[in-house]
């Protein structure tokens, strides 16, 4: 928190800075482009609709998916509930952000069993697979959900076991 304070201090004086020097200039020389203000820096790293957080595996929904039986989420299940415990950064147009201390359902999209061979012939990353107490980080994926009525989804796509 003392970075982003800092960094933000820092970005302020740097535009007050500017701004004074900006109208000296345009009484000498009427063109002088306006100063790009740079992003922060916990935000250069995620991905839009993003968000990088650490989570604690609250809850694992057994119910497999029905239908196509090639689908992962057919054998293993996919569904979770995640409480927030920290977020690291976020990207453009994340929907609907957290906070320390929420909690949303959320979809494994590799499911929450190991990623083998097995259920994942040709991914080339494999994922230890989750239990309900684990801590994780991961950049949720959030997504408008069907239909309107402001609904929002979030996929785990990659994560990384931090402990329990």
């Amino acid at each position: 928190m003392k970075t982003i304070n800092s960094l933000l201090l820092a970005v302020s004086l740097l535009i007050i800075s500017l701004s004074s020097c900006k109208s000296q200039a345009v009484a000498k020389n009427k063109t002088v482009e306006p100063a790009k203000k740079p992003a922060p820096a916990a935000q250069q790293s995620v991905s839009p609709n993003h968000a990088r957080v650490t989570a604690t595996v609250i809850y694992i929904n057994p119910v497999l998916m029905p239908g196509d039986s090639t689908d992962p989420c057919h054998k293993a299940p996919c569904k979770t509930r995640l409480r927030i415990e920290s977020v690291l950064g976020i990207g453009q147009a994340f929907g609907n952000p957290k906070a320390p201390g929420d909690s949303i359902y959320a979809t494994f999209m590799f499911t929450t069993h190991a990623a083998t061979k097995d259920l994942f012939p040709v991914l080339n990353d494999r994922y230890p697979g989750v239990k309900v107490g684990d801590v994780i980080q991961t950049d949720l994926e959030s997504r408008m959900g069907m239909g309107g009525g402001g609904s929002i989804s979030y996929f785990v796509y990659g994560y990384k076991v931090l402990g329990k």
